[in-house]
């Protein structure tokens, strides 16, 4: 899940990146151990929202071994 570097002010001092790609959720494997990142959520009213509740838990399961997931990096689809 990706932040559309078109709709942020890029000239922000807050802005440190330059190749537009601000992740938001993702999901590695360092050796046999899984990771799983997301900033989403700092709303209260967004945990009520069924498609976070299940953003969250899927990978929760995966990290935890109970399903499997295919971690490879696929190239950004920009349209």
């Amino acid at each position: 899940m990706l932040l559309d570097p078109t709709k942020l002010d890029l000239k922000s001092k807050s802005v440190h990146r330059t190749d537009g790609d601000f992740a938001v959720t993702w999901a590695k494997t360092y050796g046999k151990e899984r990771v799983f990142y997301s900033s989403l959520g700092h709303v209260p009213e967004n945990w009520d929202n069924p498609s976070l509740q299940k953003m969250y838990t899927e990978p929760i399961k995966w990290a935890l071994g109970l399903i499997p997931a295919d971690t490879i990096s696929k190239p950004m689809n920009r349209h």
